[in-house]
């Protein structure tokens, strides 16, 4: 379900919201109006320039982003569309697509093989295919910088990003420069702060606000290009991106409007919105430009509000809590296992061991499983296990470390797996069955193990401290469980800072991560002693082979994200977390 709801206002409001109404021109005042939506294409398809402002990969929004393109294409003269989603270098695998060369899914694969944009493709594909059968008529084109100029400009200096992306922004271009309303825009979503109730932006986001703006003013002069190349009046523009590069005709739209302002009478912004209250097809107009805050008439966040009902798996977003964490963590790892009987990319799966510190024996004795390696470390190097040990694996998943666990064990030595997702331990089972080792995988949580006190010798575990929710509860566990003398090797993802700073809206997953500093004192709090936090290998990315990057499109994965927390990929992750293996030992 949807609703389009006007939100474009001639009123002057002065403050900080001067000059926005100078994009509302002499089009009609739609703030307020509820548009049927065959009326509302009518209306759209006359206008020479649109911009759709999206939460990405959204299959409602791309659907309705279909609808406009195919209403616009049927008019005369051709129709350029402009994605956000590829960069200017990919433009060649855009042309041979849209000329039959290759398929959809040969241009996802080499969209892959690239690798710098990352997003999800598949629910673009009915749009894109439309395109694909109306050559005459629309032309689809590259319409971003890579983000690779944008992370130098973060990590470098705005100079030297600007001397490297050259060919892709407006000759001469020595300096970025954004509004103080777009910098206000820019930090409130980063925050989650309303714009509109008064309180000032923080001024910290600055570096990563030029970082926008570089990839604005990219898409701007490809837009503008096009434009000035265009010598058919009747041609039209369609630009497709993140709301955040679109809303209140800040960023491409305001910096295409400095060189083409006849275009502003013939233009039209639409910005999408999730609506999360009962019943959307029961709340005024009025009542929803409230409750998304879309700001007073005047404030103009575009000429028209797309609001709709997000209807996919909620596993796909972010828990809110951490009862939520768990329930909807099985749920997706559940998924997983679903296909980990399907072959996976072996090289990648080598490529990350070996990045990781798994020795040549190890990566051999994972064998075919190595591609259901699921970790962010390596306890092994920690851990040091004996001949003849027990040893528990705490989120086993689909066993992989499990069964390196009990070549080092060894026959006389016992292994046991946990994990809260039911199907990975099914898959586990399976394939310890198959490899004919005596591993017992068992379905339980790590904050309520299964097992009597002081009955194994060694702990393990690979990342699934990173949404224990109660990691104080959990280490307890271990301890309980151990021998005297026995050890922990748990390697899992922190935070480097004390807190995640209050002033950015984070997902709760990553609200989840401990603080590295607060490792060593939990772990003492429950009794361990001897205790390190390992952090020699504590970088969060790494470079993998181009022949390592492709993926089984078959294979499900987990991931969170989403266009609520697309301001975070201008963030340093390296910067913000760190890989550590916490080791302690129960005293005898």
């Amino acid at each position: 379900m949807h609703r389009i709801i006007g939100a474009l206002s001639a009123t002057h409001r002065g403050g900080m919201y001067t000059g926005l109404d100078r994009y509302v021109g002499s089009k009609e005042d739609t703030y307020g109006m509820d548009m049927e939506t065959s009326s509302f294409l009518d209306s759209i398809a006359k206008c020479r320039l649109v911009f759709l402002g999206e939460v990405h990969s959204v299959p409602q929004i791309v659907s309705f982003q279909g609808s406009v393109m195919e209403k616009m294409a049927s008019l005369p003269g051709k129709l350029h569309v402009i994605f956000e989603h590829f960069s200017f270098d990919m433009q060649e695998i855009l042309e041979e697509y849209q000329s039959n060369n290759i398929s959809f899914e040969e241009m996802v694969d080499r969209y892959k093989q690239i690798g710098t944009e990352g997003h999800d493709l598949k629910p673009y594909k009915a749009l894109m295919e439309q395109a694909k059968q109306r050559p005459s008529s629309v032309k689809l084109h590259a319409g971003f910088i890579s983000r690779t100029y944008a992370k130098q400009l973060v990590k470098e200096s705005e100079s030297a990003a600007l001397k490297s992306a050259a060919p892709w922004l407006r000759p001469n271009t020595t300096q970025l420069e954004g509004s103080d309303f777009h910098y206000n825009l820019f930090e409130s979503m980063i925050s989650g702060r309303n714009i509109h109730d008064g309180k000032p932006p923080k001024s910290k986001f600055q570096t990563i606000f030029k970082a926008q703006l570089l990839k604005e003013e990219a898409m701007a002069h490809k837009v503008n290009q096009l434009i000035r190349e265009s010598d058919n009046e009747n041609d039209k523009f369609l630009v497709i991106a993140g709301n955040g590069h679109l809303s209140h005709y800040q960023g491409v739209p305001e910096r295409v409007f400095s060189e083409h302002p006849e275009l502003i009478n013939q233009s039209c912004l639409v910005t999408s919105h999730q609506w999360e209250g009962e019943f959307l097809g029961g709340s005024s107009p009025q009542n929803l430009l409230n409750d998304l805050e879309a700001g007073p008439p005047g404030a103009n966040p575009a000429d028209f509000l797309y609001v709709y009902v997000d209807d996919r798996d909620k596993m796909q977003r972010c828990p809110s809590s951490g009862a939520e964490v768990k329930a909807e963590t099985k749920q997706a790892y559940d998924k997983v296992g679903e296909t980990a009987h399907l072959e996976g990319n072996l090289k990648r799966a080598h490529a990350i061991m070996t990045h990781l510190g798994y020795t040549e024996e190890e990566i051999a004795v994972a064998g075919e499983d190595a591609y259901n390696y699921q970790g962010v470390g390596n306890p092994f190097r920690n851990a040091k296990i004996k001949r003849g040990e027990r040893v528990l694996d705490v989120g086993s998943g689909l066993g992989t470390d499990s069964f390196i666990a009990s070549h080092h064990a060894g026959p006389d030595g016992k292994v046991i797996g946990i994990d809260i997702s039911k199907r990975e331990v099914a898959h586990a089972q399976k394939r310890a069955y198959a490899r004919e080792l005596d591993i017992r995988f068992a379905e339980a949580d790590m904050e309520a193990i299964p097992l009597p006190d002081n009955s194994i010798d060694v702990v393990i575990s690979n990342g699934a401290f990173c949404l224990a929710p109660d990691k104080e509860k959990a280490f307890a566990e271990l301890y309980r469980i151990l021998k005297p003398g026995g050890r922990v090797a748990v390697c899992t993802t922190t935070i480097r800072s004390e807190k995640l700073d209050k002033g950015v809206h984070w997902p709760i997953c990553m609200k989840m991560f401990e603080p590295k500093e607060n490792m060593a004192p939990i772990c003492k709090k429950v009794g361990f002693v001897d205790i390190i936090v390992d952090d020699s290998d504590d970088k969060m990315s790494y470079e993998l082979p181009k022949e390592c990057e492709e993926l089984n499109p078959e294979r499900f994965s987990v991931h969170v994200g989403g266009g609520e927390f697309e301001h975070l990929e201008d963030f340093d992750m390296d910067e913000l977390c760190a890989r550590v293996c916490v080791v302690g030992r129960k005293p005898l």
